[in-house]
This record gives structure tokens, sequence and C-alpha cells, in this order.
């Protein structure tokens, strides 16, 4: 939980829209390589994305990891 925080504090604005121009809060904190293809748990592989980024970044990878 207090790594959560930490994330969250350090990157408020989400930053998917950020790379689009656009000011959104973070409400998640996500792993950009998922754990599941080997990413860590360490702070560098984390960051802070908005319910609809982190749902469609979640939704590409699922769809990336069927097709494999």
């Amino acid at each position: 939980m207090r790594d959560r925080a930490q994330v969250l504090a350090e990157e408020p604005l989400c930053r998917l829209c950020l790379e689009k121009g656009l000011e959104v809060a973070s409400d998640v904190v996500d792993h950009k390589i998922p754990l599941a293809w080997g990413g860590t748990d360490d702070r560098e592989n984390k960051q802070g994305l908005c319910n609809p980024c982190h749902d469609a970044k979640s939704k590409a990878e699922r769809a990336f990891t069927r097709r494999r």
C-alpha cells in the first residue's frame, strides 16, 4: 500500500494522457512490463495511469498474450 501511495504522489497525472497533452489524474499504479511477462515490482517498473488508460493497456496486453 505504501508503494501505491508513493507512485501516485510522485505521478499525480496519468503518464499516457500526458503524452497526449492531457492532464488527467492518476488512479491506478500500473506495471509498465506486466509481472506475468517478467516485469518486476521495482519502482522503475511502475507508473501512474488513469482508469481508462489502464483498462486499455491491460486489454491490449491480454490480446497480445492471446495472439502469441
